[in-house]
């Protein structure tokens, strides 16, 4: 059965995706949590079909898992996994930053030089959903200009995966400071990316990278593992 389509151009199957993904990234469904169907239903106020779907591509995602008469399960954290992954992920990020310079139509340009100026003008403090909301887009316009599908298959649950972890590690560990030296990452690769200058936007990409990697061994040492899998009981 095909979900519907809304106004705004994505069917329900995409909407229950991206609800679904955001209460991930933002841990208000929690690491290890488990859920019925109907229980999803409620949170994103969409029917069982295009919820289906959603899971689905979380499930090939590997953001949740699906438990055979006890319903879903969102993945926990691993950090020794995520870690691992990071290395995948920054291999591929340098990747759609080249084919983003050479491609990227004017329209994108456009978009991006916005993305800038909004991220600029952003106000660090402890909540850093307004700036999850304009990293999403960034990852979004970049691949887009990428334009290469197996790239985006890839990298779109990766994000998700890394969101969540920022937002776990600076609603924990963080500070003002550290978001807004994450915003500055970010602006001063999309500045380089739009003077398309290959070797600045590299350089800024693997310095975005290390900043991520930089949260790790906090996140290990100073946070209780249950933030990672609410089945994992504090001491």
């Amino acid at each position: 059965m095909v979900t519907k389509t809304s106004a705004y151009g994505l069917s329900q199957g995409e909407q229950a995706y991206e609800r679904i993904e955001s209460l991930i990234a933002h841990m208000e469904l929690k690491p290890g949590e488990t859920m019925t169907m109907a229980d999803l239903q409620e949170r994103v106020s969409l029917g069982r079909t295009p919820v289906l779907e959603a899971i689905r591509k979380l499930s090939d995602d590997t953001l949740l898992e699906v438990r055979a008469g006890r319903g879903v399960r969102i993945t926990p954290i691993d950090l020794h996994r995520e870690r691992r992954l990071l290395r995948i992920r920054r291999d591929i990020e340098c990747f759609v930053v080249e084919l983003a310079i050479d491609n990227a139509s004017g329209l994108v340009r456009s978009q991006l030089h916005q993305l800038a100026r909004m991220l600029r003008e952003l106000k660090s403090g402890s909540d850093i959903r307004p700036f999850n909301e304009l990293d999403k887009r960034m990852d979004q316009l970049l691949l887009e200009a990428a334009d290469e599908p197996f790239v985006e298959r890839t990298l779109r649950p990766l994000h998700t995966t890394f969101r969540r972890l920022g937002y776990l590690y600076q609603s924990h560990l963080g500070s003002e400071r550290t978001v807004q030296e994450n915003i500055q990452m970010h602006v001063d690769m999309l500045d380089a990316i739009i003077e398309r200058d290959t070797p600045k936007a590299l350089s800024a990409t693997h310095l975005l990278m290390d900043f991520m990697e930089e949260m790790f061994v906090p996140l290990e040492r100073d946070l209780a593992p249950s933030y990672l899998d609410v089945n994992i009981k504090p001491f």
